[in-house]
Formats: structure tokens, sequence, C-alpha cells
């Protein structure tokens, strides 16, 4: 057996590694001093960046306020059974004197830093909810989490861990202190803090811990180890079932996999689990087919009448203190209901927008926050975004897989399958007729460079005065002009490729003014790079040549008018789209 199971579970690790003196960390999580000091620098390091929020001393004060009094009423009543259990009256006392005196100009007591939860995490299993530094006997900084739900009670803790308290002595003093502030949690009599513990550890993790716990001989005597047992053994058996049961009413539910008979059975053995009297299967199924077609009828013929009493009725039942399993039937029906009329409204207005789903889920999931639901999915219908797209997408595919209910085959050439939402088309000739393209068209690309470069050999070759080049020119000029019509090729195949990349796609979306505005602010961005680079060459071959700057101002011209020559080209090969039915081309421009 491990050294940590004969001793106290709270106090120290499975392994016998002691946890006191380092701060306020989570139930059931393993840490060691590595870990409080890597935090504790960390956090240092930052409230040097004046990246901590810290608390205003008119806080501090009223925190050191709460704990003066409850220290005078625990010191006036002795008879309390919690008088024994407590340690540390004096630290306390400490602390609040210490809060009560704490200014901002002060540089002794106390000082306590608000930082982002990440902060307090080395891994995703060792986190802390507060480490402190012991500057001198006369300072002492605290920091806690943003995330912690307790922070008098935090402090307290962290408090007595800096002075040398244990970690069982530590959970007491907070347990007897949320008795007195009347802040447990109930039904199991723990700390907000504790509870926050509890439910962030996994079934595997509860499981272990209350090994531990059952393991001491001490938690039949301590009534804060009592409570965090019934916590846990309340968050392994009773919590799962809540959780079974919310997936039928939501997903399953919407999914089909779970019809009524079988949502209202499910509802049902839970209540007689409870030992809660409740209507037998037919009747229950009845009352929910009853309230599921009063809501149709009503919403169908918008009988606000009768919406107000199911209303009315439901705020009465949510109002009661105690619930019945009869009302709780009926809330069941009327939530059920409206959230499976809610998904067919959004599965009809995501699929208006979108009529073709792809093969991810993701998709139909990003439509519908986008055009329904926001970001209040989970408060809709009690499910995550990523489940509500899997029911969106299953929904969409079981109807398009029967025979009749093919989309049709996607074609390029087509338009946007008819929804509300489709393109207007009012740009498109009805009487337009395609044709085929004249021959002399099909050669005309031979004009941007092709035709261009055998004229200009030509004229080389029977007069030595070319297009872009000239046998009168010295060597260093044809130099430069080679070099610059080089470059502009590698230039305006890059620009070009910038400017077709997001032209062509707004010009298929027919989002004409936003193709004007992109191809325009291409074109200048490559126009002035261009600049640029025609001015860097410029000042190279005038410093290099003998010729001067006339080298260099042959090279900036050529890549400049050459650049700007094919990149307009580029450009205006954006508005060409073959076979088109527009009016006139004058929308582009």
């Amino acid at each position: 057996m491990k050294a940590g199971a004969l001793g106290d579970q709270i106090c120290s690790s499975p392994n016998g590694t002691s946890y006191d003196g380092i701060g306020c960390f989570p139930l059931g999580v393993e840490v060691t001093i590595d870990d409080f000091q890597e935090i504790y620098w960390s956090q240092r390091n930052i409230r040097k960046l004046d990246l901590l929020q810290a608390i205003p001393a008119p806080t501090l004060q009223s925190y050191g306020a709460v704990f003066k009094r409850f220290i005078s009423d625990f010191d006036g009543s002795s008879g309390s059974r919690h008088s024994s259990l407590l340690n540390g009256q004096n630290e306390i006392r400490e602390l609040s004197n210490l809060l009560i005196q704490a200014s901002e100009e002060s540089a002794e007591g106390i000082r306590v830093f608000i930082g982002l939860h990440s902060g307090f995490q080395r891994a995703p299993e060792k986190q802390f909810w507060a480490v402190y530094n012991v500057h001198t006997s006369y300072l002492t900084d605290i920091y806690v989490s943003k995330n912690a739900h307790d922070v008098l009670g935090t402090i307290l803790h962290t408090f007595l861990s800096c002075r040398g308290f244990t970690r069982r002595q530590c959970f007491t003093a907070e347990f007897i202190f949320a008795r007195w502030n009347d802040t447990l949690v109930e039904p199991h009599g723990i700390p907000q803090r504790t509870v926050q513990d509890l439910t962030r550890l996994s079934p595997e993790e509860c499981i272990f811990l209350l090994q531990q716990l059952v393991l001491s001989s001490e938690t039949e005597d301590d009534i804060f180890l009592a409570g965090v047992k019934s916590a846990l053994t309340e968050q392994l058996i009773d919590r799962p079932s809540i959780c079974q049961l919310k997936e039928l009413n939501a997903a399953a539910y919407l999914n089909g996999t779970v019809d009524k008979e079988d949502l209202v059975a499910s509802r049902l053995r839970w209540h007689c689990q409870r030992n809660q009297p409740h209507p037998n299967l037919g009747a229950a199924v009845t009352l929910f087919s009853e309230i599921e077609a009063t809501i149709f009828r009503a919403l169908k013929d918008r009988n606000s009448h009768d919406l107000q009493i199911l209303t009315d009725a439901l705020d009465g039942f949510l109002s009661r203190s105690s619930t019945d399993s009869l009302g709780d039937i009926f809330a069941l029906a009327v939530f059920c209901t409206m959230r499976k009329l809610a998904f067919e409204e959004v599965y009809i207005e995501v699929t208006d927008r979108n009529p073709l789903f792809n093969d991810q889920a993701d998709q139909a999931a990003a439509f519908a926050e986008l055009f329904a639901l926001g970001s209040r999915c989970e408060s809709y219908f009690d499910i995550t975004p990523s489940q509500f797209g899997e029911l969106l997408s299953k929904t969409y595919r079981d109807h398009y897989s029967k025979p009749g209910n093919q989309p049709p085959a996607f074609k390029e050439s087509n338009f946007a399958l008819n929804s509300a939402y489709a393109e207007a088309q009012i740009d498109v000739d009805p009487d337009y007729k395609t044709s085929e393209m004249p021959a002399y068209k099909r050669v005309t690309f031979l004009s941007v460079f092709a035709i261009p470069a055998f004229i200009d050999i030509m004229m080389l070759t029977t007069t030595g005065h070319g297009l872009w080049l000239s046998s009168y020119m010295s060597g260093t000029e044809q130099h430069s002009a080679t070099i610059a019509l080089m470059l502009s090729l590698i230039l305006s195949g890059a620009f070009g490729t910038w400017i077709s990349c997001g032209g062509t796609y707004y010009l298929a979306s027919m989002a004409f003014s936003a193709m004007n505005y992109f191809v325009i602010t291409r074109v200048l961005g490559g126009f002035a790079f261009t600049l640029i680079a025609g001015f860097v060459g410029f000042v190279a071959f005038t410093c290099q040549s003998s010729d001067g700057y006339r080298a260099g101002i042959i090279f900036f011209l050529y890549l400049l008018c050459l650049t700007t020559y094919l990149c307009l080209l580029a450009a205006l090969a954006n508005f060409q789209f073959t076979g088109s039915s527009f009016q006139s081309v004058c929308i582009f421009t």
C-alpha cells in the first residue's frame, strides 16, 4: 500500500508527497512544490508587466471587515461545535487587520491580484486557484485565479497556507467561514469553491478521490469530508442520469431516434427511482400528445390565447419550490415540442440560404449560427453547435437520400438553385442564346505577347530597330533593358495571379462592386511595388554602370512600362466571362 493511503488524504498525495504550504488548489488534483513555484514565478512576472488586476484598497478593507466580524463572532461562541476544529484564530485576526489597513501607497501588509486562469495552469491536469509570495515579514502577495468562485474563502485558504497550516486545517477554516457566512451549498453543506473543485473532476478522478475518502477513518467524523463524499456520490450516480435524460430530451428526440413514448417512459423511470408518485405511461403519453397538438394548432392558427394559457401554466410550474411528476411531464412536452418546431424553422432557413450542403457537418452548424441561432444554440436547444450541425446534416441527407428527392447534378455553368435568397438575375438577358465564338476571337490571345514579339524580331532583323530593343543601343543599355524585361515577366505573372485569384470569384458570384474594388486595389498595389523595384534597380544600375544614370533610367522605364502593360492585360482578362448571358459589360466598369 502506498504511503499516501495511510495518511491524511487531503494533506498528501497517494505517493506520500505533502500538499501543505503550496497554496490553494482543487481537490482531486495532484501538484508538487515545483508546480507551485512555476505558477508563482509566472504570476510575479505578469505582475511586473502590469497585466494583473490588483484588488483596490477599499475592496480589501471590506474583506477585512468581514473577517473581523467572523473572528469576533467565533470568539464569542465558544460553545460552538466547530470551536475545537478551527485553528489559526490569531492568523485570521492578523489577516483581517492587514486587509483593513490596506492602502494604495503602502508597501507593507497584503496585496491581492486577480489573473486569468490560464496563468494558474502548468498543465491541464495541474492547476491552482491561488498562490502566494511572502516578500518579507511585512508584505505578502496573493495571486487569485479569475475563475475562483469564492474569493474570500480562497484568500483565507491561501493566507493560512502561507502561514504554515496544513491543507486539512485550511479546508476546515474555509468550511467554518462559509458556514458562518451562510454560503454553504446544499444539500451537501460544502463551500462554493469545493463544489467548483468537484464539478471539474472527470468520472475517473471522482472515483479515485472517493476511494481515498472511503479509506480515511476520519471521513465519517468530519462534517466537511462527509459533505465531499456525498457530493461525489451524487456526481457519480445521480448526475449521469440527468445528463442522459437531457440527451434524450434534446439531441435524441430531435434526431428521431427516440419517439415520445420512449421519452416519456424514460422520464417516468427517473421519477420512479426517486420514489416520487407519477402517472402511468398511457396517461403521461396522452398528456404529452395533447400538449403537442395544442401547440401545433396554436402556432398554425396564431391563437395567442392558447399560447398564453400554456405560458402561464409553465410559469406557474417553474415558480414552485418543489416539482411533481405531472408538472414535469407538462414542461417536458412543451419544451420538446417547441424545440422540434424551432429545429424545423432553422432547417428551412439554412437550406433556403444554402440549398446544397457539403460532406462536413460543420458547414451546417456555421450556417445555423450565422442565419438563425447566433451564439444561443445551447440556450435554445440545450445541445452544442457541433451536435446541432450534425442534426441538420443528418436531416438533410435523410431527405435527399430518398429516390424521389435527389438534388440536381451540379454543373459549373448552371446558376444557383432556386430559393428565397438566390440571386435576382436582373442582369441576365432572358432572350440570350449561346453562340459559337468566331475563329478570329480564338487567336486574339496571341496579340498579348506572341504577335508583338514576332513584330519585334522582324523589325530587328530588317531595320535594326525593335519594339523593345535596338541594335544601336550600347551593351550596357541592352543589358539593363533585358534585365527589366525578364523582371517584368516575373512581376506581372505574380501580380496577374494575385488579381485573377479573386477577381474571377467575384465575377462568378455576380458581386461586381466587390470585384471592381478587388481588382483596382491589386493593380495599384502591383504598380506601387513596381515603382519601388524600379527605383532600387535605378540606383543599382546607376552606381554600377560607367555610363552614369542612363542605364538606370532605361531599366526603370522598361520595367515600369512592361509590368504595367502586362498587369493591365491581366486585370482586363478578369472581365471576360466565356458564354456569359449578360446584356452589357458596362456593369463591370
